[in-house]
């Protein structure tokens, strides 16, 4: 069966590379994973013979976005497969691949590979680049590597394949660049919705494939005195809290939606001892009376943990009368984002009685070495916790999932 394909010109020279490891970058919707896909079917008709390898982040990852990719694409181009759940086994023209999660990469250590495929691979540990590396062992293969992913700043994928990397080795490894925009087959508008999203410094990471350091100092970078603004209360619009749970540490911040745009007025940070969700309740409820008018929107682990032994916060708040609105938990990385979209682009702003949401928007840091919260002091990220699931839940939820879109290549 012959298979013709449209091709952008960063995904034909991917296809074509020679190299032991070709590594393709590009902004969100940059056709990353679609090359990936018709890579694995390209493998799949000259090297049958050898196990090839796909790997993701996560489980999830892997299931809803890498592998619905290649089904998609698979069944649209009208090429039988087979796949096999429980032991992770895609077959395709008599080739199989196995299909893992690299969050476990220490279960790998056993197998012989032919081809590696890694979708997102920025976001793995270099320790899971490492052991799958050295897998790549079955002489029945190409014995070569694909690596898709959105940058992640200065990290080890950087040193290796970056030409100022660390790492770098130009005789085995090279690094193919693309934009969003290089995606000429992605729908009317996509792209716009996102930048209207993204602050400047997560737009050349995430649209322009940029490598940049997004996880160092400052989370809140795009945070200044112009979100500061005298507000009250309007009676003509509803209200809505953002809730984070800890023991001895309750955060909440009120505020209200209009149009596009959140006003945060008020705060609850009680650190005191015994603090916990009930507590908050009769607090807001004494402020702002009927509970029936408010929605919460919580840290959604308060379906499991609780601050009170016989109910979890979450039914506590349901018993107070409030209205939920419960979903998982957004990736930190992109509740940051969204906070600092906002901020950036003035749709986010906070009454200066919010002493401590103001305190945790100028000073929360990242660990260094981590896209992780700096908790030297242990006051720090509850309340701007609390404003992100509000300010993700209400008016910024980012609309992107990294590698998921791959539908509109021609």
């Amino acid at each position: 069966m012959s298979i013709q394909v449209q091709l952008l010109p960063h995904q034909k020279k991917t296809l074509q590379s020679n190299y032991k490891a070709t590594a393709l970058t590009s902004g969100v919707g940059g056709g990353k994973t679609w090359t990936g896909v018709h890579w694995v079917i390209q493998k799949s008709v000259t090297h049958k013979k050898s196990l090839g390898f796909i790997g993701a982040n996560t489980y999830s990852q892997l299931k809803n976005s890498t592998l619905a990719a290649v089904f998609d694409e698979l069944m649209r181009l009208g090429i039988e497969f087979n796949y096999n759940q429980s032991s992770g086994i895609l077959t395709i023209n008599e080739k199989k691949w196995l299909c893992k999660s690299m969050d476990n990469f220490d279960v790998l250590r056993g197998i012989e590979v032919g081809e590696i495929w890694l979708d997102e691979c920025a976001y793995m540990k270099e320790a899971a680049y490492d052991v799958i590396k050295g897998r790549l062992r079955d002489k029945n293969g190409s014995l070569t590597m694909l690596l898709t992913s959105t940058p992640k700043g200065y990290n080890w994928f950087y040193h290796h394949f970056h030409v100022d990397g660390d790492k770098y080795n130009p005789k085995s490894n090279i690094l193919i660049k693309a934009t969003s925009h290089d995606n000429v087959f992605l729908p009317d508008g996509y792209l716009s919705d996102l930048a209207d999203q993204y602050d400047e410094k997560l737009l050349a990471q995430e649209l322009g494939g940029e490598f940049l350091n997004v996880t160092s100092g400052l989370i809140y970078y795009s945070f200044t005195e112009e979100n500061v603004k005298t507000l009250e209360l309007n009676p003509n619009y509803p209200l809505y809290v953002g809730m984070d749970f800890n023991p001895h540490k309750m955060a909440a911040v009120i505020g209200q939606v209009y149009g596009d745009i959140l006003y945060v007025f008020d705060e609850i940070f009680d650190t005191s001892f015994g603090a916990n969700t009930e507590k908050v309740c009769k607090e807001i409820i004494m402020r702002y009376g009927d509970p029936s008018k408010i929605t919460v929107v919580p840290d959604s682990t308060g379906k499991k943990a609780t601050s009170n032994a016989s109910r979890s916060d979450i039914q506590i708040i349901k018993d107070y009368g409030f209205k939920l609105k419960v979903a998982s938990n957004p990736f930190r990385v992109d509740r940051y984002a969204a906070v600092n979209g906002t901020l950036n682009k003035l749709r986010l702003f906070l009454s200066p009685k919010c002493k401590h949401t103001l305190k945790g928007l100028k000073t929360d840091s990242y660990k260094e070495g981590t896209d992780k919260l700096d908790e030297t002091d242990p006051m720090a990220g509850h309340i701007t916790d609390a404003l992100g699931y509000l300010v993700y839940r209400t008016i910024n939820p980012l609309t992107g999932p990294r590698g998921k879109i791959t539908s509109y290549q021609r």
